[in-house]
């Protein structure tokens, strides 16, 4: 069986590449190439950026990372809604996001995402002047297509947040599948949702994955050098629908929050004492660590809640949980008791959940 390994677990007036862009991928000799990567690097650093999320709400430990490019912005009432393309499986299941651009943090949400394709639209506000990438590449259905042999230029932040915005050079490997970009421009954990170029500027794809090792009848063997973008192909049509409508696509429904037993976080969480939010009578149910956007759970469950029932079904591990929810449809109506603290005030409140 073949073993993938996914990446990632992110002037006065507004700056952009138009008038760079070229639908044909020029072919470099090794004598010109170092000028353009300098120059290509040049123009897309200001505009790729790190989407970076927390444990909880106090943004104080960092889960992971991946990387992501800001293609767009809006004019609000007060600054500007800037529009940040990464990849759909950096920001999933995170509750806390900012998006970092190598000296600022900005508090960040997911806008939309297709988990089908892996890709996902972040947001941030700020009066901050960001250079952008513009939309010009996304207006139609003619865009860069890469051919093989060609050299590719990867900007991310791998591993760690001291290796923010690495450059990577490579080439196409093969381009048979449409979908993808096989290349091999070196991307790890953390190059996950980062910009994939041309040396003419052309945005090619977002890198998602590569292959790290293949089982044979020897054993494991590593793999080097296989890596893979989600292609324009694939990108321009899913952010457009993204950004016009806002609709998300899932595979599977869920609830939306992340958590752990009562038990679990008093001794983990809390250090073995009780804290005030959690009565002393309670010692089962399911303690929410957090509540994920997009997802049915986001507004009605909230982080510090004690899910006990669903459906009439007291719960007490993430065994429970899961069994009962097992089998939902999209469409499902999910019955939660939920013991919640509020003001000093403890009481049990009945939402309904529609996957």
């Amino acid at each position: 069986m073949k073993k993938l390994l996914l990446l990632g677990l992110m002037v006065l007036t507004s700056l952009s590449l138009y008038g760079c862009y070229d639908t044909e991928t020029t072919i470099y000799t090794l004598e010109n190439v170092e000028g353009q990567i300098s120059s290509v690097y040049e123009e897309v650093d200001d505009m790729t950026v790190a989407v970076v999320s927390y444990v909880d709400d106090t943004y104080d430990i960092v889960a992971g990372h991946g990387s992501g490019l800001i293609y767009d912005r809006e004019a609000i009432e007060v600054g500007y809604r800037y529009y940040v393309i990464t990849n759909y499986h950096v920001v999933e299941s995170q509750a806390y996001i900012k998006i970092y651009n190598g000296t600022t943090y900005y508090d960040a949400s997911p806008y939309a995402v297709n988990e089908v394709e892996d890709l996902a639209l972040v947001t941030f506000d700020t009066v901050d002047e960001i250079t952008i990438f513009g939309t010009e590449q996304f207006s139609g259905e003619v865009y860069a297509k890469p051919t093989i042999g060609s050299f590719v230029l990867a900007v991310g932040t791998p591993l760690d947040l001291e290796f923010y915005n690495t450059a990577t050079l490579g080439i196409v490997g093969q381009t048979a599948n449409p979908k993808v970009i096989q290349h091999d421009a070196s991307i790890n954990p953390g190059n996950s949702g980062g910009p994939l170029f041309d040396l003419n500027g052309n945005l090619l794809g977002f890198n998602t994955w590569k292959r790290a090792a293949v089982n044979t009848a020897e054993g494991e063997i590593a793999v080097e050098g296989i890596g893979f973008a989600i292609s324009m192909l694939v990108v321009i049509p899913t952010i457009n629908q993204m950004r016009q409508t806002g609709e998300s696509v899932f595979l599977a429904p869920k609830i939306g929050v992340t958590v752990t037993t009562v038990p679990e976080a008093i001794e983990d969480l809390f250090g073995g004492v009780r804290p005030e939010h959690i009565e002393e009578t309670q010692t089962t149910g399911i303690y929410v660590l957090s509540v994920v956007p997009l997802r049915p759970a986001y507004g009605k469950i909230y982080a510090k809640d004690i899910i006990t029932h669903v459906n009439g079904n007291a719960v007490s591990t993430i065994e429970d949980l899961a069994g009962l929810i097992a089998d939902a449809e999209f469409g499902t109506s999910l019955e939660l008791a939920i013991r919640r603290y509020d003001n000093g005030v403890f009481s049990t409140v009945n939402i309904i959940i529609i996957l």
